[in-house]
Parts: structure tokens; C-alpha cells; sequence
């Protein structure tokens, strides 16, 4: 849904509707909105890059898993029927491969 180009910005409006469907709390915050305010005036670019410290890293990393074990733990049910969907799919698709 970005646009073809080396360094793809998605419109404002896609960024938007999918802050507004999304659970997160830390996309409702005001520095959020502020931040989201300077991408719609100047695009996407970083004023002053961070230097991803050992630090730095080691917040980030533990966020992100923070958040995916989160989103399993309250999806699991939806997961595993995808996976069962998805091995029924790959059984049928083996089956039609071989011939049978």
C-alpha cells in the first residue's frame, strides 16, 4: 500500500486509519499526535538521527517483544485456527501435487 519509490512514505491517511483500528496505547498519546503532526507538514524524514546505542537497542528489543507476546497472548485462539486453516490448505495442495 506504500508507494513505489526507494524510501516509501504510506499517505497520511493509511497512517492514520491504521493508528485509529489499532489497540496500542502509546498511538493514542500526545506525543504521538505531535510527532504524526510533523509527518503530515514535512514527510518522513529525522531531523537528527539517534544513534542506536547498546542501550537504546536493548529498550527497543524488549518493547517489541513486550508487544508480540502480548498480541499472541490475547490472539491464540485466532492464531492456532489460522495455522490449522493453513496446514489444511498445505495437505489439500500435496494432495493434488501427487495426484490423488
Amino acid at each position: 500500500m506504500t508507494p513505489k519509490k526507494p524510501f516509501p512514505e504510506p499517505p497520511l491517511l493509511l497512517v492514520k486509519a491504521v493508528c485509529r483500528a489499532s489497540k496500542d496505547p502509546s498511538l493514542k498519546k500526545e506525543k504521538f499526535h505531535r510527532y504524526l503532526n510533523i509527518y503530515e507538514k514535512e514527510g518522513l524524514f529525522c531531523k537528527r538521527a539517534k544513534q542506536l546505542t547498546p542501550e537504546r537497542k536493548r529498550y527497543y528489543d524488549a518493547l517489541r517483544k513486550k508487544k508480540m507476546e502480548k498480541f499472541i497472548r490475547q490472539n491464540k485462539e485466532r492464531i492456532e485456527q489460522l495455522r490449522r486453516i493453513t496446514e489444511a490448505i498445505n495437505c489439500e495442495e500435496g494432495k493434488k501435487q501427487k495426484g490423488l
